[in-house]
């Protein structure tokens, strides 16, 4: 579907620069873009709130969205996409829909819906619903399937000549029993390759808040403070990064089934990929020479994954996870 000269409001989180990726793909197409942070402060503590219990800042997200409507009001737009959309009510949502009574409203998340609270009172008001977590789309009849996507700027770093200086490369975000399946994962590994490589990047967005999550959460108890970096990789050290690597280890949330932006970033650089969630069984580009599946709490790496080549995968399946045919794939109709 052609966007060119079509009018879009969209919010999104401030995440590692996706939104930018995704407002600069729409923009790219012709579309004009009115972008807003889907939640009303990026601080750690309303981000913390939101996650407890969006209503704590009602009044405060209220206010926000509040006024972006009224700033926008005279805006014909054509479409108001949402991505996740926490901080967002079921009341703004209707008065966006007061508001731009001939905008479609289109919705997104990049997260497993049942982590987000009152999901329930609200995913039935938009037009068309996606979600990256197969377990969502099973649940809400009106949420369609779309997995998460890479940049164009991988396409730019595809190089099969690229020396691999490292074993095998984790990057993400400290969260639940993460840590501790890096850790049984890597001597795993050490049973075939005791001179193995590996980079690991492991980051947490607040100094406070780990220390907290220490006290009283066990799956933090053991990560040292030294290990855990407070300030995120940009998308091109990530994928500088990966490039150096034979493989990627991937460890999904265990409240999650949809693929990781790792998964997806992996595919398009063409490394291999360790991974504990499952689900990727379903995944056109699901190759057992590329992909190991683990059990997250005894993870099982054979001498044969580590050792054997990566094997090709058809160029349009990869296409079909890049920015350009998500975008395509969200206004399609």
């Amino acid at each position: 579907m052609s966007l060119n000269g079509k009018r879009i409001l969209f919010f999104s989180p401030k995440f590692l620069r996706y939104d930018e990726v995704i407002k600069d793909e729409l923009e790219r197409r012709g579309a004009k873009v009115s972008a807003y942070d889907a939640r009303p402060s990026s601080k750690s503590i309303v981000k913390a709130l939101i996650r407890v219990n969006p209503r704590l800042l009602e009044a405060f997200s209220r206010k926000y969205f509040s006024d972006i409507l009224t700033k926008d009001r005279n805006s014909n737009f054509d479409y108001i996409f949402i991505i996740k959309g926490e901080a967002i009510s079921p009341e703004i949502i209707m008065l966006m829909k007061e508001y731009f009574k001939k905008s479609k409203l289109v919705f997104y998340s990049w997260d497993s819906l049942k982590n987000v609270k009152h999901t329930d009172t609200k995913i039935h008001l938009f037009d068309q619903a996606f979600s990256f977590d197969r377990d969502d789309c099973d649940q809400y009849q009106n949420v369609n399937y779309l997995p998460l996507f890479f940049s164009t700027s991988y396409n730019l770093l595809l190089d099969s000549r690229h020396p691999k200086d490292i074993d095998l490369i984790f990057i993400g975000s400290l969260h639940s029993d993460r840590y501790n399946v890096l850790k049984r994962i890597l001597s795993s590994v050490a049973l075939i390759k005791p001179d193995f490589s590996a980079f690991s990047f492991l980051f947490y967005p607040s100094k406070l808040f780990f220390l907290f999550r220490k006290l009283f959460d066990r799956n933090f108890l053991n990560v040292p403070c030294s290990l855990v970096k407070w300030i995120p990789l940009s998308q091109e050290d990530v994928a500088l990064k990966i490039q150096d690597a034979s493989i990627v280890i991937d460890i999904n949330h265990p409240n999650q089934s949809g693929l990781t932006m790792r998964t997806i970033e992996s595919l398009a650089l063409k490394r291999k990929l360790i991974t504990t969630n499952a689900s990727i069984r379903h995944e056109c580009f699901y190759n057992e020479t590329n992909i190991l599946i683990i059990d997250r709490n005894k993870p099982v790496i054979t001498k044969d994954f580590i050792f054997s080549p990566y094997e090709e995968i058809d160029k349009s399946i990869i296409s079909g996870y890049s920015i350009e045919a998500w975008i395509s794939n969200i206004f399609r109709r």
